[in-house]
Order: structure tokens, then sequence, then C-alpha cells
């Protein structure tokens, strides 16, 4: 009877361990998964965060569309109209006198200039004639023909 009693605690005990054991596993397996399903909720997270980006974009974006189909079809408040009704400078000039004749560059950085001056009346006079200036020696050296100053800014 006693082996029987030994051979039944050393089952019980065998049952035991291995139970315990599966239950360790079971939870050292949780504890990897986890970081699996936090990945997975994080890359849920930012494919909701970019869905909900691009709503709002497709919700803003016809606002934006209209107000540049709204600067494409009006002219800028410094254009001045002839009798046909056509604006008096060229395509590519801006309303800036001899812009014809200037680099995108020129143009900005002359916007610029104008920008700065725009709080002393005189220094932008000056500036305003130095330029027109300048730009009726480059048509003249380009055989181009300018209109009045005054017609145009």
């Amino acid at each position: 009877m006693r082996i029987q009693t030994t051979i039944s605690i050393l089952t019980a005990a065998a049952l035991a361990l291995t139970s315990m054991s599966a239950v360790a596993q079971g939870r050292h397996g949780q504890g990897a998964a986890q970081p699996q399903d936090r990945a997975q909720v994080e890359r849920g997270q930012k494919d909701f965060d970019r869905d909900r980006m691009r709503d709002r974009d497709r919700t803003t974006s016809p606002s934006r569309d209209r107000d540049r189909d709204q600067d494409r079809t009006h002219a800028p408040d410094n254009a001045t109209f002839g009798e046909n009704g056509k604006a008096k400078y060229g395509e590519n000039g801006d309303g800036i006198y001899g812009g014809d004749l200037m680099s995108v560059e020129e143009r900005n950085q002359y916007r610029e200039q104008l920008r700065l001056t725009e709080s002393d009346p005189q220094a932008q006079t000056r500036l305003k004639a130095q330029h027109q200036e300048e730009m009726q020696q480059r048509a003249k050296a380009q055989g181009v023909q300018l209109d009045d100053p005054d017609d145009s800014e």
C-alpha cells in the first residue's frame, strides 16, 4: 500500500507540475502576443488618423480650388484696363512696368522692395522712377517699345 501511495503522490505531483508548466507557458505566450496586439492597435490608429486627415482634406479642398479658380479669373487689384477692356500688361509682367523684360526673380525682388517702402511714399516714388529708367534702358537695348510708365503700375 505504501508503494501505491508513493506512486499516487508522484503521479499527482507530475500532473501538478505539468499543469503549472502549461499555465506558465500560456502566460508567457500571452506576454509575447501583447506587443503584437499593441503594434496592431497602433497601426490601426495610424490608419484611422490618416483616413481622417484625407477626409478633412477632401472636405476643405473644394474651397481651396474655388479660391484658386477665382484668382485665375479675376484681374489683380493693380491692373488698369484700356478701351478694349483688356489689361495693359503682359502675361508675365503681372502689372509691373517692364515686367515682361524681367525674370521671375527680378519681379519678386521688385515687389519685395515695393512692400518694404510702403510706409515711405518718397522712397517708393524714387524706387519706381529708378525701376522705370532701368526698364527703359533694357527695352532700348532689346529693341522693344514700352508703354508710358503712367499706363502701368
